[in-house]
């Protein structure tokens, strides 16, 4: 029962601190933001929807295909676990080849996952960098728009954009 307990305090404690950590993070950085310039946050909040859509899509790509790699991997290792495990009946009937072939068909098979898993993340990843370099984009413009017609300088734009960043993360 004491064991438990100090599981659960562990556990606890940790995630206890680190969302405490995160919800200020969060909340001072859109706070700071909105008091230097809440023109630009609005605009920059415009582009969050597409970044935690990107990042669930990257997430859930990610999960299917280590499945799917993990599964197959699991079949070439049971080829291998049989073969030894029956070693003596392979070697008596000549069956070395024929487990080899197996073997290297279930690779095959784990190596196309793995690829795929990799093109999936490598895609996912691309995107992701996509709306984060389109979203500072459009934060750099809406900002010189902003110094333009709205008398804001240079360093309220950088001050509301890291801040907005910094908040999002």
């Amino acid at each position: 029962m004491s064991g438990d307990t100090v599981l659960i305090q562990d556990a606890m404690g940790e995630k206890v601190g680190k969302f405490i950590q995160l919800m200020s993070t969060f909340l001072g950085g859109f706070v700071i933001a909105f008091n230097k310039g809440w023109m630009l946050t609005l605009v920059m909040l415009s582009c969050i929807p597409l970044l935690v859509a990107a990042g669930g899509v990257i997430s859930l790509m990610a999960s299917k295909m280590a499945t799917k790699g993990q599964t197959a991997y699991g079949k070439a290792a049971i080829v291998v676990e049989q073969t030894i495990g029956s070693i003596r009946t392979v070697a008596s009937f000549t069956g070395e080849k024929q487990a080899i072939a197996n073997y290297n068909k279930a690779l095959v098979r784990a190596y196309k996952s793995s690829v795929q898993e990799g093109l999936a993340a490598g895609m996912g990843v691309g995107a992701l960098m996509f709306f984060v370099f389109g979203t500072y984009g459009l934060a750099i413009w809406f900002g010189s728009k902003m110094i333009l017609e709205r008398h804001y300088n240079g360093g309220t734009v950088l001050n509301v954009i890291v801040a907005v960043l910094t908040g999002s993360m």
